[in-house]
């Protein structure tokens, strides 16, 4: 009788999955598996900063060969660069990582985002390439344009949460990585989850004067977000909570960790998150003329260069955090140790100037320094924080079900009541093949099963927490 008890308990260890993180997590290291791709699917809409409705679109990319883990693969969200103003996920590097990071064992997908914000009313011209472009009509617009794409960027993995039959995603296991840009989205992401943190510009804020029309040709008409001024609606209404509008009725997520390549924050976020932050890894050049290294205005490199060309100062750039300050941010942070972010900062020792720079594009700071190196280095900082069986071993912290089901051994099978919450019902005999697995709805379920004899184990779990059942069978 001890033996088998003790068998029994060695059993309910290995179904509750009481053990370790598994070196499972290893195959998410390397290129190793085939995979498919579906692009331009719809997520959503949103309304642009001049008030146009733009459909949104994303490109995912799965493995088909790698083994699927029972709770469904991690999700890594890739966000592209461009300012704010341009760039897309059809990118030829944005591409790329979204196809390795899918041959390495990820739902792996990139995405559009609403670009664009109001040009300044002021006719400035530089004789430098974009400098016109930047002209912002107030430091808010940065802002708004940072936090429409955060926006967007949850709306997105929402979605992706909701198409369970085509991407198996482990809502546990969510990770981000951007470039530029994109890492200023990807930290918000991350990082902003309070309305607390909303930033003011990002409520209902004053009208704006109609840009100049000398941007028209030059910096509006090459751009997806192509409209003629006068059509733009130069309101800037409250543009909604920081979580967005999209997909809310998708499941809960929980984000693992972030890769920033070479973007910033535009707000400190840290101090008011709830709980365990996401883990970071951050890779930046000291040298970079667009996200500054430390803390600094937006594009205070680039402005620099430009004034030495003799044009005057870039109006209206708001002040960002660098990788370097965002570090420093983390480390000074007045919180509990255990709920601050672990961090891997990565630097160069670039010191190319701007002239350097223009002349040698390979020297530039605002880029990596070897693909391979440091998507190597972000792909390991992921792949040791997956774990196996997230949805089965408490990873979210869901607190135990306090209403216990109630279980009828009948001569057909079983009857389960009180079900207080949506979840999944699995059967196994006691050397641990599952017998069948069914998706239980609130109330009750009757399951039919093949003639049994003997000692079983029911599990019935949810995102409020697992149960488990004896249950003797008698034919």
């Amino acid at each position: 009788m001890r033996g088998q008890l003790y068998f029994l308990l060695c059993f309910l260890l290995i179904i509750l999955d009481v053990r370790p993180n598994s070196a499972y997590a290893q195959i998410y290291l390397d290129t190793l598996f085939t995979i498919q791709s579906v692009t331009d699917i719809t997520y959503g809409t949103g309304t642009e900063f001049s008030g146009q409705e733009r459909e949104l679109k994303l490109d995912v990319s799965v493995p088909v060969n790698a083994p699927l883990p029972e709770c469904g693969r991690p999700l890594v969200l890739i966000i592209h660069g461009g300012a704010f103003l341009e760039g897309s996920k059809d990118d030829v590097g944005i591409k790329l990582l979204r196809q390795d990071f899918a041959k390495r064992g990820y739902i792996a997908a990139s995405i559009s985002y609403r670009l664009g914000f109001f040009l300044t009313d002021q006719n400035l011209n530089c004789n430098v390439p974009k400098w016109n472009c930047l002209n912002a009509a107030d430091e808010s617009e940065w802002i708004r344009a940072w936090y429409r794409g955060v926006q967007d960027a949850k709306g997105a993995i929402r979605f992706l949460l909701k198409q369970t039959n085509d991407f198996p995603i482990d809502r546990n296991q969510v990770f981000l990585l951007g470039e530029s840009a994109g890492g200023f989205i990807s930290l918000g992401v991350a990082y902003l989850d309070q309305e607390a943190e909303k930033p003011i510009s990002c409520g209902a804020v004053n009208a704006v004067t109609q840009p100049n029309p000398s941007y028209y040709d030059v910096c509006i008409a090459p751009n997806i977000w192509d409209i003629p001024i006068a059509q733009m609606n130069t309101q800037r209404p409250d543009l909604g909570p920081v979580s967005g509008l999209l997909h809310t009725d998708a499941p809960d997520y929980h984000i693992v960790a972030v890769a920033n390549m070479f973007g910033g924050l535009i707000a400190e976020l840290f101090s008011e998150y709830s709980g365990k932050m996401p883990d970071l890894y951050a890779f930046h050049q000291p040298n970079d003329l667009i996200v500054p290294f430390g803390y600094s205005r937006i594009l205070q490199g680039f402005n620099d260069c430009a004034v030495a060309a003799n044009c005057v100062n870039m109006i209206n750039r708001p002040f960002v955090y660098g990788s370097a300050a965002i570090t420093q941010l983390i480390d000074t942070l007045n919180i509990a140790e255990a709920d601050k972010p672990i961090v891997q900062f990565e630097q160069t020792t670039n010191t190319s100037n701007c002239i350097q720079q223009v002349i040698d594009p390979a020297t530039g700071g605002h880029q990596y320094d070897s693909y391979w190196l440091r998507t190597t280095q972000a792909t390991t900082f992921f792949a040791s924080r997956i774990q196996e069986n997230t949805c089965l071993n408490g990873i979210d912290k869901a607190p135990a079900i306090s209403n216990p089901i109630a279980v009828d051994v009948m001569p057909d099978g079983l009857r389960v009541r009180n079900i207080g919450a949506v979840g999944i019902i699995e059967l196994f005999d006691l050397s641990g093949k599952k017998i069948i697995t069914v998706r239980a709805t609130p109330d009750s379920v009757h399951i039919l099963l093949p003639p049994l004899s003997g000692l079983f184990i029911m599990r019935y779990i949810t995102t409020q927490g697992i149960q488990v059942h004896e249950l003797m069978f008698q034919n």
